[in-house]
């Protein structure tokens, strides 16, 4: 994909963090990469970005986001 062509509205980027949910008992486990794996220590599901919970508002937010910060 070009760089000047623009994403869609709600399409998952590989450079952008989605907020991991449960779906099983709708935990909210992290803010991480669409390719990564969680297991949710509330249950034990392995929670996925195919099977992940998502919200009404599915937000993306870049890897260097300042929200991000642990202090």
């Amino acid at each position: 994909m070009k760089k000047t062509e623009e994403w869609k509205k709600n399409e998952i980027r590989p450079d952008m963090q989605v907020e991991f949910i449960c779906p099983r008992c709708g935990t909210h486990l992290a803010w991480a990469l669409p390719n990564m794996e969680l297991n949710c220590p509330k249950c034990g599901n392995w929670v996925t970005n195919q099977n992940r919970k998502k919200p009404d508002l599915d937000l993306m937010l870049p890897t260097d986001d300042d929200q991000l910060t642990l202090f």
